[in-house]
């Protein structure tokens, strides 16, 4: 049970750090602003922010996975729910900066996405 939650944990770790060392990258290259509070239409960046956010997803599924007891998805399905409340969550706060054809598919893309890595691991 302790190595399940541990195993959720360290898949959000993962995906959270990954996420923002991604972006630090994006904002040294001047692909997203570093100012926060800019809003942010370029194509190319919300495209690149949406697929960093799947590849991180899939390797936090992996990783889930791979730290849990068992084959079991359980620790996986968890993970989904944490992942998808605090997309929600930061979405919302940046709701207004960013259109919505960026907020919809990365709320979407983070279940499949993490399932996907999950069955990268276990199948």
């Amino acid at each position: 049970m302790i190595r399940n939650i541990l195993a959720v944990i360290a898949g959000n770790v993962a995906w959270t750090v990954l996420w923002l060392g991604y972006n630090a990258i994006l904002k040294g290259a001047a692909l997203v602003p570093s100012d926060a509070t800019r809003r942010v239409e370029a194509a190319p960046a919300l495209l690149l922010l949406l697929a960093g956010s799947v590849v991180f997803s899939v390797i936090a599924g992996f990783v889930t996975a791979a730290v849990s007891t068992g084959a079991s998805y359980w620790p996986v399905f968890a993970l989904c729910a944490v992942q998808l409340a605090m997309g929600i969550f930061f979405q919302a706060q940046s709701w207004k900066l960013m259109p919505i054809w960026y907020h919809v598919p990365f709320l979407l893309l983070l279940v499949p996405a993490t399932l996907l890595g999950a069955w990268l691991r276990l199948k």
